[in-house]
């Protein structure tokens, strides 16, 4: 996720974005590497097939077949993923995002909110709740901005290449983190009046600028708005940023070189921003931690 996360949960904007980087693919047992992997994935997906097939009828709008689901499952197929979890890169969306597409029809025929409503009943099995952000596109492949209009393609623009000369880059924390647990502590601290008013009057505010400058629909610096956002999420969102890279977070505020930010719910990767012709130097100066640029 580019922008939005938890700001996405207090009805805000979003913007995500396909890594390409990693994969999600359906295999039969006889292809497996690895027996661990083999075996949590066929009971992941076993789980999974039992909580969709409790639901009722009418949870989707596309047309489900679960019993090629069981089929699929009867001849010992499970997931090769080489996305990390608890990494916020979207490893549960981009499992939600193939069941979609191998076990649900008519998708195709549906508009992006219905699609969107759909992927984030499936997802809600990992999380309790899913907002179906990531998961969609995961399923489509493309980024979208969300807004209160509904999901849009924009494929119209690469918002990882701003004019400007920003690039953003992952930063591996190695530190990986449960999203539950951390959304649920989210949704907590919203009932506390001075956590909730921190959200909607700064947060939202922020996030909705900085996508707007991405976007190219106003002329703010984009790495400013990125520096304020990793300011108020140091404040207020500590639970989410793992202590590995607490040192590395500041030094990047206090030298001006580059901002950090949660990627997804925290842990795993940290997405930063940096120019482009600073690249050198925010290698040296985040050394020993692996970084992926955008």
């Amino acid at each position: 996720m580019l922008a939005g996360e938890y700001a996405v949960l207090a009805g805000g904007e979003a913007i995500t974005v396909p890594l390409r980087l990693f994969f999600a693919s359906l295999k039969q047992k006889g292809q497996a590497s690895d027996s661990e992997l083999f075996k949590k994935s066929t009971s992941s997906l076993k789980n999974l097939y039992a909580y969709l097939q409790k639901l009722p009828e009418k949870s989707f709008h596309a047309r489900s077949n679960l019993s090629k689901f069981n089929e699929i499952l009867k001849k010992g197929y499970y997931i090769d993923s080489s996305i990390p979890e608890g990494y916020g890169i979207g490893s549960s969306a981009a499992v939600s995002a193939l069941v979609y597409d191998q076990f649900f029809e008519a998708h195709s025929e549906l508009s992006l909110q219905k699609q969107k409503d759909d992927l984030a009943t499936i997802e809600s099995f990992f999380h309790g709740k899913s907002s179906g952000v990531d998961a969609l596109s995961s399923f489509l492949n493309q980024p979208i901005h969300f807004s209160a209009n509904g999901p849009e393609l924009i494929n119209y623009i690469n918002p990882t290449r701003h004019e400007s000369g920003y690039r953003f880059f992952l930063l591996d924390s190695r530190t990986t983190l449960t999203t539950a647990p951390l959304v649920k502590h989210f949704n907590s601290k919203m009932k506390e009046t001075e956590f909730r008013d921190v959200i909607t009057n700064d947060l939202l505010v922020l996030n909705t600028k900085f996508i707007g400058s991405l976007l190219k629909k106003s002329v703010s610096d984009p790495a400013k708005i990125f520096r304020s956002i990793s300011n108020l999420q140091w404040k207020y969102f500590r639970k989410m940023i793992p202590e590995s890279i607490e040192d590395i977070w500041m030094q990047g505020q206090i030298s001006d070189l580059y901002s950090l930010k949660l990627n997804g719910s925290g842990g795993g990767f940290m997405l930063g921003i940096s120019h482009k012709d600073s690249r050198a130097s925010v290698i040296e100066q985040i050394s020993g931690f692996e970084l992926t640029w955008l």
